[in-house]
């Protein structure tokens, strides 16, 4: 159900957005090409690859890749990704997604030296 609420969030705000329900499902869907601004995914999501290992292998794989993730539980390590803590309203998630895009342009740009 959050998912879909936050799907709806995500469209009214103009994004496009593609959902899985695993994050197998959603590792084969960047495998298969698709190439989207940003993941966003919980970290206790079903599958293979929980939400963090999903994470892991897309920077790994994908580095231009925005990443965000969500989770209801603390004391997390989640490493350099940013973390979006449960619960939220549709204006927090939609901060934290700006947020997100806005440091990797940020870091982007230190790195490549402008």
């Amino acid at each position: 159900m959050l998912r879909r609420i936050m799907q709806q969030s995500l469209a009214a705000a103009g994004f496009q957005v593609t959902a899985t329900e695993t994050g197998d499902q959603a590792a084969a869907l960047l495998e298969s090409g698709a190439r989207p601004q940003f993941l966003l995914s919980d970290i206790r999501i079903p599958g293979r690859l929980n939400g963090l290992e999903l994470a892991r292998w897309a920077r790994q794989r994908y580095p231009s890749m925005v990443i965000l993730l969500q989770t209801g539980f603390a004391n997390i390590d989640t490493g350099d990704f940013q973390v979006l803590r449960k619960p939220f309203d549709s204006d927090t998630l939609m901060a934290a997604i700006h947020e997100a895009l806005e440091r990797f342009k940020a870091d982007e740009n230190q790195r490549s030296g402008q």
